[in-house]
C-alpha cells in the first residue's frame, strides 16, 4: 500500500531514482543503529551530559536511559509515503489516540504529558510528532493553500528555517545526502534548550512511568522524539501563552539576575559556572 501511494504520487523518473535508493538502503540495512553507535567498554568510567538523549558522537550511562522492557534497536525500514513532497500536508494525522490537528495554534491538551509519553513510546507517528513541534514554533497550515506559512513563527528560528523541517527524519533513510538537513534541524532545536530544562523529558514521564530508552535500543528515531519531547516540555512550561515581546522581557530580567548573582558568588571567591550556549529560537 505504500509503494502504490507513493509511486502516484511522483513522476515516473523521481519514482524511479528514489525507488532505487530505497532499496540500496534496504540491501545495506544493519540490525544496529543506522548511526553506528558504539557500546562503551565494561571498564570505562560512565561520561554523564545535560542532554539527556543526544545524537551517536554522545555516550550515555545505562542508569539514565533504563528501560528494562526496551532489549534492542528496532530495525526502522525506508518509509516510502514520507517521500512524497506533499507528505507534510496530506499525511493523516490525528486518527488514533495521539491528539493533533493540523490547524489553528497548540493547545494544552495537545502538550499534555500523555501525549509526550505516545511520542517516546513510538504510539503516533513521525508526521504526528513533526505536526506539533511545527505548531509550537509558529508555523501555520493554511487550509485554502494546503501548505505550511512561517506567519507566526519565532524571528530567530524563521530566518534558518522558513519552512517546517523535518525534525525526525520521517523517510528514515539515514544517509548524508537524504539525513542531513532533518539531523541539523533537530540539533538547532535541542540547541535552544537551557541548560536547566535538559532534563524536563524525564522528570515529567516518570510518574508515568517511563524513566528512558536503555543504550542499546536507541536508534536515530527514538533519540529525536525523545529530544522533540523534551523540547514540547520546555515549550510548554516556558514559551506557551507569551508573545515574543513578554519573551524577550522575561530573558532581559533573567540575564540581570544571573548577572547580579554571579557577581555576588565571585565576590565571595567562588568559580564562575560554565553553562553551555543556548541559541533561543525568539
Amino acid at each position: 500500500m505504500q509503494l502504490k501511494f507513493w509511486l502516484s504520487a511522483g513522476g515516473a523518473a523521481s519514482s524511479a531514482l528514489l525507488l532505487t535508493l530505497c532499496i540500496q538502503q534496504g540491501l545495506s540495512f544493519q540490525t544496529h543503529s543506522p548511526l553506528s553507535i558504539t557500546t562503551p567498554r565494561v571498564n570505562s568510567a560512565p561520561i554523564r551530559h545535560t542532554t539527556l538523549f543526544a545524537e551517536a558522537e554522545t555516550k550515555k550511562d545505562d542508569e539514565d536511559c533504563a528501560c528494562p522492557d526496551d532489549d534492542g534497536p528496532d530495525i526502522l525500514q525506508p518509509y516510502l509515503p514520507a517521500m512524497d513532497p506533499n507528505y507534510k500536508n496530506n499525511g493523516p494525522i490525528g486518527d488514533g489516540t495521539f491528539t493533533i490537528s493540523r490547524t489553528g495554534p497548540p493547545t494544552a491538551e495537545e502538550l499534555a504529558n500523555e501525549q509526550m509519553l505516545q511520542i517516546v513510546k513510538i504510539e503516533c507517528s513521525d508526521l504526528e510528532v513533526n505536526t506539533l513541534v511545527w505548531k509550537c514554533l509558529g508555523y501555520r497550515f493554511n487550509e485554502e493553500t494546503n501548505e505550511w506559512t512561517p506567519d507566526e513563527v519565532f524571528p530567530k528560528w524563521k530566518e534558518r528555517f522558513p519552512e517546517p523541517p523535518d525534525m525526525i527524519g520521517m523517510q528514515r533513510v539515514y544517509s548524508r545526502e537524504v539525513d542531513q538537513a532533518s539531523l541539523r534541524s533537530n540539533q538547532a532545536l535541542v540547541r535552544s534548550i537551557p541548560a536547566g530544562n535538559k532534563q524536563s523529558l524525564k522528570k515529567a514521564l516518570k510518574p508515568l512511568g517511563w524513566t528512558g530508552y536503555q543504550y542499546k535500543g536507541l536508534t536515530p528515531n527514538k533519540t529525536r522524539r525523545a529530544q522533540c519531547a523534551n523540547w514540547l516540555i520546555f515549550y510548554r512550561e516556558e514559551l506557551f501563552g507569551y508573545t515574543v515581546e513578554e519573551l524577550r522581557e522575561r530573558r532581559r530580567l533573567r540575564q540581570e539576575a544571573e548577572a547580579a548573582a554571579e557577581k555576588k558568588l565571585l565576590e565571595e571567591g567562588g568559580e564562575k559556572e560554565w553553562k553551555p550556549p543556548v541559541k533561543e529560537v525568539f
